[in-house]
């Protein structure tokens, strides 16, 4: 009788303990998934940010160029 109660026992632990390592396998899997989302959404972010940077040096060379071609016309 003592042996079956502790047979129980140790059966009753490992389903419980199995059933944790998959509930707990499926959180940090989606975890994962979320950080992936979020590393991608600021990457995007980041790569915006120095376009926006790279347009705004572009014009303000563009607009060095035509003020100095329009002094050097103006001189003449």
């Amino acid at each position: 009788m003592n042996i079956n109660i502790e047979f129980y026992d140790i059966c009753y632990f490992m389903v419980g303990f199995i059933l944790a390592v998959i509930v707990l396998g499926f959180y940090v899997f989606k975890l994962k998934k979320e950080i992936k989302t979020i590393k991608r959404q600021y990457e995007k972010k980041s790569i915006g940010a120095d376009d926006s940077s790279l347009r705004v040096k572009t014009l303000e060379n563009k607009i060095k160029t035509l003020e100095a071609a329009l002094k050097k016309q103006t001189e003449q």
